[in-house]
């Protein structure tokens, strides 16, 4: 895949920057995506009905954001890594780490495009991300190396195939012509072509969840936009969002092989 560069003149200087320093540079300042951000409390309450009650188990959150999503989901033997392209991002989800989990939380601060996990886990969390990496392949392959045996995935994206899907995604597009023409490209997907990603890393749907994503919720006040969310992710509505989270698990072994 070849990556888009562009050139800035910065005290007379020419600067290359690609698109994966883009997207890091996007996330560096993390107070803009987590003022009054509704949808992270949304995608919370979802993950917490489709991970799996079982414990002791492990969990890594790629693009674990401030940890709200994961975080809660570590009960009293579980384990859980938290992995993060930005800094700032990161130095938050560890500070809202309770005490008590503390010795069986983990971090590191890295470009997913580059990390190398040496365990597997029980429970894999990307959340957010497969719009933000140079290649969703790539992502899809390192999930699948962390999904432990009988393990599983959750994965989050903006499906194109869907009417407010592609608002979303376009709405973006207009959005950073206009007012940040410097930004990081968004990857466009439809639920098929990850579908189709993960079956050809020999996973399978299980279950999943959509919702309803409304631009501009942060502006309003917490508690109107908090409800408005609420709304879009409750049924009927849910089920016109383009937002999908889905969970998959490996197919079983043939036995017979």
């Amino acid at each position: 895949m070849v990556t888009e560069r562009r050139y800035y003149l910065h005290e007379f200087v020419m600067v290359k920057e690609s698109e994966g320093e883009r997207t890091r540079r996007a996330f560096d300042d993390p107070t803009s995506y987590l003022r009054n951000n509704p949808y992270v409390a949304l995608r919370a309450q979802a993950i917490r009905r489709m991970v799996p009650a079982t414990s002791p188990k492990s969990i890594v959150d790629l693009g674990c954001g401030d940890g709200r999503i994961s975080i809660p989901l570590v009960a009293d033997k579980d384990e859980l890594f938290l992995v993060d392209i930005s800094k700032r991002m990161l130095e938050i989800a560890i500070q809202n780490v309770p005490a008590e989990i503390a010795d069986r939380v983990q971090f590191e601060c890295t470009d997913l495009a580059t990390f190398e996990p040496t365990r597997q886990f029980d429970v894999v969390l990307c959340i957010g991300v497969l719009a933000h990496v140079p290649n969703r392949r790539s992502l899809i392959e390192l999930v699948s190396r962390c999904v432990a045996p009988g393990g599983c995935a959750l994965l989050q994206f903006t499906d194109n195939s869907y009417l407010l899907g592609r608002v979303t995604n376009r709405l973006y597009v207009l959005l950073r012509r206009l007012f940040h023409p410097a930004a990081h490209r968004l990857n466009q997907m439809t639920i098929d072509d990850v579908l189709s990603d993960m079956a050809e890393q020999g996973f399978r749907l299980t279950a999943s969840h959509r919702y309803v994503y409304l631009p501009g919720l942060q502006r309003l006040p917490s508690l109107f936009s908090r409800a408005m969310a609420q709304l879009g992710g409750s049924k009927p509505v849910a089920n016109c969002g383009g937002e999908v989270i889905a969970a998959f698990s490996r197919y079983p072994r043939d036995p017979a092989r």
